[in-house]
């Protein structure tokens, strides 16, 4: 059996290759740390000093399947999904962030690759669901619908559901996060740039208009994602927008924080 020292037992439910994106890099000794300034919104608090994301929004084994007895399943394999996906995502943030600093890219309406699009849905939608409150609620659920169920099975139960492990084609297609990534796809993205750092991120990085017309895959009426401090995406249902600002880059400013064409 492994020693438990070679698993990760601080699992963050948002990445810190994310939080890197609104942070300051320190050196410490030999090596360099992202440092984010980190404000309480129920205590109205701000922390008088920066805080390294190594130590910010995780629960240690979130992402655990368990045995009756309490014995992990598999252990890791969640969070070892979830580095995968992160790697390729962040791939393509510094691949956005370079082009984002081309002038010729300005007002560029085939800004994004598809695999770039297709990763950041993946990344906003695992965001959607691996909170610890969401699963905790899928939880909770599974409890009061199923009373001889018990808390492993319908932790288990909720994990296998809400996140995108790829580890059986079939039952992926099952999953409810298989069915919001459908709801994400086919929108419309527009990235903007502002010429500071003057955007801010949370614990719960996006902010989802609902949809005002259930029949149409229940796609949100728009979705807000700030990539960086410098940038955010737009995610709008394509029907809303003129063709030519389906894939979109613009500088943001004042008078224009959002572009529908």
């Amino acid at each position: 059996m492994p020693n438990d020292k070679n698993y990760t037992e601080d699992e963050h439910f948002l990445s810190r290759m994310y939080l890197k994106g609104f942070s300051e890099i320190k050196k410490k000794g030999n090596k360099e740390k992202a440092f984010i300034w980190q404000y309480n919104v129920r205590t109205m608090h701000q922390t008088p000093v920066q805080v390294n994301v190594q130590d910010i929004c995780f629960e240690k084994n979130l992402y655990e399947l368990r045995n009756a007895d309490g014995s992990f399943i598999a252990r890791n394999t969640i969070e070892k999904t979830f580095g995968k996906i992160e790697a390729a995502v962040s791939n393509a943030f510094r691949s956005i962030k370079e082009r984002a600093q081309n002038e010729k890219c300005l007002n560029c309406t085939t800004f994004l690759s598809e695999e770039e699009k297709s990763l950041l849905i993946i990344f906003i939608t695992a965001l959607l669901y691996r909170d610890p409150d969401t699963i905790e609620k899928g939880i909770d659920f599974l409890k009061e619908t199923n009373p001889g169920i018990s808390e492993e099975q319908a932790r288990n139960f909720t994990l296998l559901n809400l996140l995108p492990l790829g580890l059986d084609p079939e039952w992926d297609q099952k999953t409810i996060i298989r069915s919001a990534l459908a709801n994400l796809s086919g929108m419309a993205y527009q990235i903007g740039m502002a010429s500071d750092d003057v955007i801010f991120t949370s614990d719960r990085p996006f902010v989802q208009w609902p949809s005002y017309n259930e029949d149409y895959l229940n796609r949100p009426k728009a979705l807000v994602f700030p990539l960086t401090s410098r940038l955010v995406l737009y995610l709008y249902p394509l029907e809303d927008v003129a063709q030519i600002g389906w894939n979109y880059f613009f500088q943001l400013d004042q008078a224009n924080t959002v572009l529908k064409m």
